[in-house]
């Protein structure tokens, strides 16, 4: 393949991987002398840039996703502010959340890469099956190239998983009074699909403590909440409907 070509096919912003240079026609010999001759630069093992360029979290996140189709995407806080939510987020450093099937690793050249900011990399069996509808599409502003991402609905539950539980009824319960235009739809299926208890239990309470709307669609009968008490704060009272044990104001004790 000509080098024009190459760089007419190859968006600006975006890593190109050794897989990506492959289904182009370009080895990686091809790539070394690319490299040599300075029209790509090399960012990591197998992974290179157009000379000049800067790419950022966004443009490997979109290299991952042509090499593993849907097996890493953007989710929870990440999610929820690239869905514009971000006014709702907590101040502190940033922190990228990406999660992953189980069995998925992140491949050296992205995780050993500095991006100028922190990776959390979470590979969980959270949900069964799942269609097309527990994700979208989001376009990074002024880039050509479009990130599968976690939907509003997904990445609030994927928010719980990753928390700890004491920020589960502080920076998490504030960020849930701004998801009033969830939807019902897409909640019921992903709880019913959810495999975690805990994840469930909390998120049920943080969406009737908010008292958005699309909670009173929910069928709480056909998603399995497990039996037992559970303890999430220590010396917390027992909220009666969902029995785990919260902060005083959180707890339904009727």
């Amino acid at each position: 393949m000509k080098i024009n070509q190459l760089i007419t096919d190859w968006p600006p912003g975006v890593v190109a991987t050794q897989t990506w240079l492959h289904r182009h026609g370009v080895g990686s010999s091809l790539a070394r002398k690319y490299q040599q001759s300075g029209w790509i630069e090399r960012i990591g093992h197998g992974a290179w840039q157009r000379r000049g360029d800067c790419v950022d979290w966004q443009g490997g996140a979109f290299a991952l996703q042509q090499d593993l189709p849907l097996r890493v995407w953007p989710g929870g806080l990440t999610a929820l502010a690239l869905q514009g939510y971000s006014h709702y987020l907590p101040l502190g450093k940033e922190e990228i959340s990406l999660f992953a099937l189980p069995g998925t690793r992140l491949p050296g050249w992205f995780a050993e890469h500095d991006w100028g900011l922190s990776i959390r990399f979470l590979a969980a069996n959270l949900f069964g099956d799942l269609d097309a509808s527990a994700w979208q599409t989001s376009r990074p502003a002024h880039r050509a190239f479009p990130l599968h991402i976690s939907s509003p609905e997904r990445a609030a539950i994927e928010l719980i998983y990753g928390s700890e539980d004491e920020s589960l009824f502080s920076s998490v319960a504030e960020l849930f009074n701004g998801l009033s235009t969830l939807s019902p739809k897409r909640v019921q299926t992903l709880l019913e699909s959810c495999g975690s208890i805990r994840v469930k239990r909390v998120f049920l309470l943080l969406a009737r403590q908010s008292g958005h709307a699309w909670y009173s669609h929910l069928d709480l009968t056909r998603i399995y909440l497990g039996s037992g008490k559970r303890q999430l704060i220590p010396g917390g009272a027992l909220d009666k409907q969902f029995l785990i044990t919260v902060p005083e104001g959180f707890a339904d004790a009727t």
